[in-house]
């Protein structure tokens, strides 16, 4: 958990550089969200596997709350399909 916790601190940092109002200082290495979000993947597959649980169940039983439950909470984008 601890782990996790400093790469999501991590990803907070470079979406705050990128985002933000603090600029990333010269002298910092160039991270970037993309790669910071990798490394949490990997965090959370490592928890997962360490407790012997299906991350892609886990992950369907998810979008099935949001798909089902939630499906109405949030305003969905219009495409140009759609349109």
């Amino acid at each position: 958990m601890a782990r996790l916790t400093e790469e999501v601190g991590e990803l907070a940092r470079e979406v705050n550089h990128v985002h933000g109002e603090k600029p990333k200082k010269a002298t910092e290495d160039a991270n970037t969200i993309e790669d910071e979000l990798g490394d949490i993947v990997f965090v959370i597959t490592c928890i997962a596997n360490s407790l012997q649980i299906d991350l892609s169940d886990s992950f369907n039983k998810s979008m099935m709350k949001f798909e089902t439950r939630d499906k109405d909470r949030w305003t969905k984008k219009v495409t140009h399909q759609e349109e």
